[in-house]
C-alpha cells in the first residue's frame, strides 16, 4: 500500500469514528435529563409555581442552546456545525467555542510537551542503558527506581500540597502548581510504560545477530546503543501513540481539576458538569484529530526508521 492510499485510510477512518463518537456524545447530551435545567427550575417548584410556567421557562432554556426542535432536525443541524467548524458559542462563558477549546489546549501544551519529550528520552536512555547492562547496579537502581516513582501516589501528594497551602504550611508558588509539578506528575504518569517498553525491545535486539558482529569489530558502547535505539524505537512509536494517548488523557484530567490549571481537561471537564455542549463536541473533535495525527505520524515514523517497512514509496 502506498503511503498516500496509507494516509488517505487513516484520514477516513478517523473520519467515521469522528461523526461515530459525536454523535454518540451528541444523544447522550440531548436524550438523558439535563440536570442543568431541572436546576433552573428548582425554585420555581419549590413555591408551587405551575406547570405551564415551569414548561415555559424549560421551552426558552432550550431555544436559547438550540435544542428547541426535534432530536433529528437538532442532530442534523449540529453535526453540520461541528463538520463546518462552526463550534458556536460556549453555553458557560460565551465566547466562541472554538477560541475556548484553542486557548485551553495551549495551556496544556505548556506542560504536556516538556512532559512527554522527557519522558520519552528517559525512557528510551534507561531501557538501552538496562539491556544493554542487565546485571551493572546503576541499570537495576534506575530500573527500580523509576518504577518507585511510578507506583507513588503522585496525585495524592499533589493534593496534600495543595492543602497545605490552604491552611498555610506551604505558600502559594505559581510556577510550581502550574507548571513544575504538572510536568513532574505527568512525565512519571507516562515514564512508568516507556521505561518498560524500550527496556522490553531494547533486550531484543541487545542479542540480535548484527549487535555481535558490531561488538566483535570493535564498537564503541555509544555505537551499540546507538544501534539498539534506532531498532527499538520501531515499536517503541506504537506505544507511544496509541497506549500513551489514553493515559495522557486521564492524567490532564486529574492534574488540571486538581491544581485547577485552565488546560483542556479542565475545561472538558466543566462543559461536562455544565453541559456545554458546543466547547464538548469541540473538544471531542481535538482528541480524535490528535488520534488520527498520532496514528499518521506512527506510520510515516515506521517507514523513517526502518527502511524494511514498506508503503510503498520506495
Amino acid at each position: 500500500m502506498s503511503l498516500v492510499k496509507l494516509l488517505a485510510q487513516r484520514i477516513v477512518m478517523g473520519l467515521i469514528a469522528a461523526w461515530a463518537i459525536l454523535s454518540i456524545v451528541f444523544a447522550l447530551f440531548t436524550l438523558t435529563d439535563d440536570w442543568v435545567m431541572d436546576e433552573g427550575t428548582i425554585d420555581l417548584r419549590w413555591v408551587g409555581a405551575d406547570q405551564e410556567l415551569i414548561d415555559a421557562v424549560q421551552d426558552d432554556y432550550l431555544a436559547a442552546r438550540g435544542l428547541d426542535a426535534g432530536f433529528w432536525e437538532n442532530y442534523l443541524v449540529w453535526m453540520s456545525d461541528m463538520v463546518l467548524l462552526n463550534w458556536r458559542y460556549s453555553f458557560l462563558t460565551g465566547e466562541p467555542a472554538v477560541n475556548r477549546v484553542a486557548d485551553s489546549l495551549i495551556v496544556t501544551g505548556s506542560y504536556v510537551i516538556p512532559s512527554v519529550i522527557i519522558a520519552i528520552v528517559l525512557g528510551i536512555l534507561i531501557g538501552v542503558y538496562v539491556a544493554l547492562n542487565p546485571e551493572s547496579r546503576i541499570a537495576r537502581l534506575s530500573l527500580g527506581s523509576t518504577y518507585l516513582l511510578f507506583a507513588l501516589p503522585s496525585f495524592w501528594i499533589g493534593g496534600l500540597l495543595i492543602s497545605w497551602t490552604i491552611t498555610g504550611q506551604v505558600g502559594y508558588n505559581y510556577t510550581l502548581f502550574n507548571f513544575v509539578l504538572p510536568v513532574l506528575f505527568t512525565t512519571l504518569a507516562l515514564l512508568g510504560g516507556y521505561v518498560s517498553y524500550g527496556r522490553a525491545h531494547s533486550m531484543e535486539y541487545a542479542s540480535a545477530e548484527f549487535i555481535k558482529l558490531v561488538k566483535a569489530k570493535g564498537g564503541s558502547r555509544w555505537l551499540l546503543a546507538k544501534h539498539v535505539a534506532r531498532n527499538s524505537a520501531i515499536p517503541f512509536f506504537s506505544m507511544l501513540f496509541v497506549e500513551a494517548l489514553g493515559l495522557l488523557v486521564l492524567a490532564i484530567f486529574v492534574i488540571e481539576v486538581l491544581f485547577g490549571i485552565e488546560g483542556f481537561g479542565l475545561v472538558l471537564f466543566e462543559s461536562i458538569n455544565e453541559r456545554d455542549l458546543p466547547v464538548l463536541l469541540g473538544g471531542t473533535i481535538v482528541i480524535i484529530a490528535i488520534g488520527v495525527i498520532g496514528n499518521i505520524i506512527q506510520d510515516i515514523s515506521y517507514s523513517v526508521l526502518d527502511p524494511r517497512v514498506d508503503t510503498g514509496t520506495r
